[in-house]
């Protein structure tokens, strides 16, 4: 019945110049007996979906539907592959997934915890028997290839959006109804590998992915280790879709979307995260990409006039940075939308507890957003010295007046003081490391009060990037080590394959390099400890500007897929990462720490992983100034619970 559909519509279809908006919901609830899986409440989640769509401009014979008996393994497979094929660039399309989910046993090695994670068609089984080794399942990386092949035939003119509403946790359910919850799928007598290289897999980005594929969105129910519960007769995940695409009305994006999603989830069903994976900054079912400012969401609300976020002096909040709190979903800094105002009391290294100027109106946390106001930036010290060669004569009063009203330091008279040297040569402004004499940037002084401006944000930049080379964490219960692994690249059939000798990768002096166009490298990521722990990993130019490494803008980790066990060793080998000028040496600086670390307030630009590209933070980290202790190591006051280390490459012309 869904194979004649499809061909409908794809002969309906064919040769129409609009794009298009086509729909398959898959929901299986009723499992036979003999499987072993509860019954669940899928199929009502039907026409809670297809309701959204059709007041979002989806027509009824575009959404098709595959029900229970009808979406075994096989009938799965064959609708997501029928509908690939009328698809034509420009389209927009939601596959939507209401049934359970199970972790099963990794098959090729590729997951960091030894577990694909996989949906239960209507003819899988729940435990491994004589005739049964999980073939019904779907696995993720199966999956994966599916969708990415969907991603590249839409091209970047389309959009993609799925639903997975189940879970995959194997933890025992705890009241109510889950989609999920059975253990692991696996043969009896496993157990995952603690100590073994593996690379990470993000579920759907296991195929290879076309620069201009159409931009994507995940919906999950529950994070990886939670279960996802129905609510009065429904699942949770498809409710709060249903009332957020009902009350955000017709001009919004994927994030918005998603946290009028987790404010719902947040009330009927508390103990479960959703979560959201892709590009979120499109507008939903348009081509239009949202810039969104910088923000934080709120961890908890110790009381109704405090909220505290998971991020401190790391990111660069201070005690006294002021901030505002608005409604989560705000995409830009609007004081007519102000709730409250407040002030951080107290920083910690990835933490920070806010006093509000009068309590929050509601107790739901999903349902604000942290706005900074201004900042402060405590015992910061900015060392700068101004070489005989600057003419300028209004260049000294704008220095002084910019480093005491953001009491970052102040004018030196000895440059063997001074953290930067400031010399002037042809009509330019020249930055200079002190430590080497390195040229940092320049700026153009015919520019006016331009290059004051400029000037002033190259301080901020190289200052930054100074503390964070310098910054050391040393708590040896999260340390860990990475590398770059040079692996090999096949022109004709733009595929990698496999790792390469790092070795014939350094020069002389021990440098790993790389040359642009040429060579191409993934991570590998170790956990030295005998501690679970989440990383983080910057790249800092010399300039000081800093972009996220990984996870970026165009590979995507969860919290989840960042967690080490301990001794675990991960191998990235879906993300490939190329480089581009200019020639310069980079530090790639790693923390990891018990509780993710959040570089970026929030996702950025669709960004290149190639380093060619000089995307820096959009963040605060891109336009806030940081300490620099000129070469002298950086002390940070408060706890500091985790552990930085480092990776030196260069860019090269050519390898000698």
């Amino acid at each position: 019945m869904l194979r004649i559909l499809l061909l409908s519509l794809f002969f309906v279809f064919s040769f129409s110049l609009q794009a298009k908006k086509i729909a398959l919901i898959i929901a299986v609830g009723d499992y036979p007996a003999s499987t072993g899986w509860s019954p669940i409440s899928s199929a009502n989640d039907v026409p809670l979906i297809k309701s959204a769509l059709i007041k979002q401009g989806f027509t009824e014979e575009n959404i098709s539907i595959l029900l229970n008996s009808d979406a075994t393994r096989a009938g799965i497979i064959s609708a997501l592959e029928n509908l690939n094929k009328i698809l034509e660039p420009g389209d927009i399309v939601v596959i939507h997934y209401s049934g359970h989910g199970q972790q099963i046993a990794d098959d090729n090695g590729e997951e960091i915890d030894d577990k694909d994670e996989a949906l239960v068609p209507y003819d899988a089984f729940v435990r491994p028997s004589y005739n049964y080794s999980g073939q019904n399942h779907i696995r993720d990386d199966e999956l994966g290839k599916l969708i990415t092949n969907f991603r590249n035939k839409l091209g970047k003119d389309g959009q993609l959006m799925l639903l997975l509403d189940s879970c995959h946790s194997g933890s025992a359910t705890r009241g109510g109804k889950a989609r999920g919850g059975a253990p692991t799928f696996a043969p009896e007598g496993w157990s995952p590998s603690e100590n073994k290289t593996k690379s990470g897999s993000d579920m759907l980005e296991t195929a290879q992915i076309k620069p201009d594929a159409a931009p994507f969105v995940l919906f999950s129910g529950a994070s990886a280790n939670e279960l996802n519960y129905e609510y009065e007769g429904v699942g949770s995940l498809s409710y709060a879709f249903n009332k957020a695409m009902t009350d955000l009305g017709s001009d919004f994006t994927y994030r918005q979307l998603y946290n009028k999603m987790a404010a719902t989830m947040n009330v009927i069903s508390p103990n479960q995260t959703p979560t959201i994976e892709g590009n979120p900054d499109y507008k939903v079912f348009k081509g239009e990409y949202v810039k969104q400012e910088p923000y934080y969401e709120i961890l908890s609300l110790p009381r109704p006039d405090v909220v505290k976020i998971q991020a401190g002096k790391l990111q660069g909040i201070f005690p006294e940075t002021t901030v505002a709190i608005l409604p989560a979903g705000t995409t830009t800094y609007d004081p007519s939308k102000v709730i409250a105002k407040g002030t951080v009391k107290l920083a910690r290294f990835n933490e920070a507890n806010i006093v509000l100027d009068k309590a929050l109106p509601g107790t739901n946390a999903k349902e604000y957003w942290v706005f900074i106001d201004n900042r402060t930036y405590g015992d910061i010290s900015l060392q700068v010295y101004l070489d005989a060669s600057t003419k300028n004569s209004g260049i000294q009063a704008a220095l002084e007046d910019f480093l005491s009203e953001n009491n970052l330091g102040k004018l030196v008279q000895d440059s063997l003081e001074s953290s930067v040297i400031i010399s002037e040569n042809q009509g330019s402004f020249l930055l200079k490391a002190t430590n080497g004499e390195m040229t940092v940037d320049q700026t153009e002084d015919s520019r006016g009060s331009a290059a004051f401006d400029d000037l002033r944000q190259k301080l901020f930049n190289y200052a930054q990037g100074q503390y964070l080379k310098d910054l050391q964490m040393n708590n040896p219960e999260y340390e860990f080590s990475f590398r770059l692994l040079p692996v090999s690249y096949d022109v004709v059939m733009e595929s990698y394959g496999e790792n390469l000798d790092p070795n014939a990768y350094i020069d002389a002096n021990g440098m790993f390099s790389v040359v642009p166009e040429v060579d191409h490298v993934v991570l590998e990521v170790t956990n030295e400890s005998d501690r679970e722990l989440y990383f983080s990993i910057i790249e800092i130019n010399s300039r000081g500007e800093i972009t996220p490494f990984m996870p970026n803008d165009q590979f995507s980790l969860n919290d989840n897929e960042r967690k080490l066990a301990p001794g675990q060793t991960m191998v990235f080998k879906d993300y490939v990462f190329t480089f581009g000028p200019p020639y310069e040496k980079l530090m790639l600086k790693g923390f990891a720490a018990p509780n993710p670390i959040n570089f970026k307030a929030t996702v950025q630009s669709r960004g290149e992983s190639s380093r060619g590209s000089t995307n820096p933070l959009e963040s605060f980290l891109a336009n806030t100034y940081t300490q620099s202790r000129g070469g002298n190591g950086a002390a940070v006051s408060g706890k500091l619970d985790g552990f930085a280390t480092e990776f030196v490459y260069q860019i090269v012309e050519e390898r000698k």
